[in-house]
């Protein structure tokens, strides 16, 4: 089950890496890292998460088309699954969707006030 694993994220580097190449990308990410903070746009972010002993999720990210794709990936048999795509551009301009207290905004609220009642050259508590 192992070798199939490792042959089935073989097939899946290899997949990426060539169509990163053919589309212009300089970079394709090692599966299972996060990706380096300074990258450029244009380059895909590739992650994978372990689901099972059978399973793995890979999320992949087009910074500068602003989509994303999750595959569920399955190791004894190497198949390759799309489960979802989507723009994320709008997604990115939400606030605080889902948010617990306290939300974003009355967070900035606190850090403003609090700022104003520090005395000049002093962080407030």
């Amino acid at each position: 089950m192992r070798d199939a694993t490792r042959w089935a994220w073989s097939v899946v580097a290899g997949v990426v890496l060539a169509v990163c190449a053919g589309g212009g990308w300089g970079w394709a990410q090692r599966l299972g890292q996060s990706p380096p903070p300074q990258q450029a746009c244009g380059q895909l972010w590739i992650h994978t998460t372990p689901l099972d002993d059978r399973q793995q999720v890979m999320l992949v990210v087009d910074p500068q088309l602003r989509n994303a794709a999750i595959y569920h990936v399955d190791g004894p048999s190497g198949a390759l699954v799309l489960k979802s795509t989507r723009n994320i551009t709008w997604d990115l301009m939400v606030g605080d969707f889902n948010a617990q207290e306290p939300k974003p905004a009355a967070l900035r609220r606190m850090l403003e006030v609090g700022a104003e009642a520090a005395p000049i050259g002093q962080n407030p508590p």
